[in-house]
C-alpha cells in the first residue's frame, strides 16, 4: 500500500474560486492592465508562493493565499498606483467574507493570518526595500519572479529578487 500525501489547501482553493468569481464583475475598460493578466498572475503567484514557502519553511497555504490576493486592489479598482497600501482593507474584507461564507466548511483564516497577508499586500510593491520579515519578502520575491516568467519588462530590482528565488530553487542565476 502506498503512502498518501496531501497538501492542505482547502482554504486556498475556495479563496481562488471566490477571486475568480469576483473578476467576472469587472471589464477591461479603463484598467491599467488587462484583467486577464491579473487572473493569470493571481493563479501563478499562488502556485509559486506555495513552492517557495515549502523551500523557505513557511506555511504554504497562507503563502498561496497571499500570492493569490496581493493584487486585489488592481482587480477591484483597475488601477496600479498605490495598489499595495490600497489593498489592505480590500484584502481584510475579502478574507472576512471568505470566513463567513466558507469558514465552517473549509477552515477559517485566523485574524493573525489575515494580518500577515494584509501586511504582505501593503509592502509587496516595495521591491527595492528588504526586511527581516520572511513572509513579506516571499511575496515580493514571488511577485517579481512571476513577472519575469510571464515575459514582462523586468527591471534590475526585479531581477535581484528573481535571482533570490532561482538560488533558493537551485537553478542557475540570470
Amino acid at each position: 500500500m502506498k503512502d498518501v500525501h496531501e497538501l492542505q489547501v482547502r482554504r486556498l482553493n475556495s479563496i481562488l474560486e471566490l477571486l475568480l468569481e469576483k473578476t467576472k464583475e469587472f471589464s477591461d475598460i479603463n484598467r491599467d492592465q488587462p484583467l486577464e493578466w491579473s487572473i493569470m498572475h493571481m493563479y501563478t503567484c499562488s502556485q509559486l508562493a506555495k513552492l517557495l514557502a515549502i523551500k523557505r519553511g513557511i506555511d504554504p497555504e497562507i503563502a498561496g493565499i497571499a500570492g493569490a490576493i496581493h493584487d486585489l486592489a488592481i482587480i477591484e479598482t483597475g488601477k496600479f498606483t498605490d495598489h499595495g497600501p490600497n489593498g489592505a482593507n480590500l484584502v481584510r474584507d475579502f478574507l472576512n467574507h471568505y470566513n463567513k461564507k466558507f469558514g465552517d466548511n473549509y477552515g477559517f483564516v485566523s485574524d493573525d493570518e489575515i494580518e500577515l497577508i494584509v501586511k504582505a499586500t501593503i509592502h509587496h510593491s516595495d521591491k527595492k526595500q528588504y526586511s527581516d520579515d520572511k513572509f513579506v519578502e516571499l511575496v515580493k520575491d514571488v511577485d517579481s519572479f512571476d513577472r519575469y516568467l510571464h515575459g514582462k519588462e523586468t527591471y534590475d530590482f526585479y531581477i535581484e529578487r528573481t535571482n533570490r528565488v532561482l538560488k533558493d530553487l537551485k537553478y542557475p542565476l540570470l
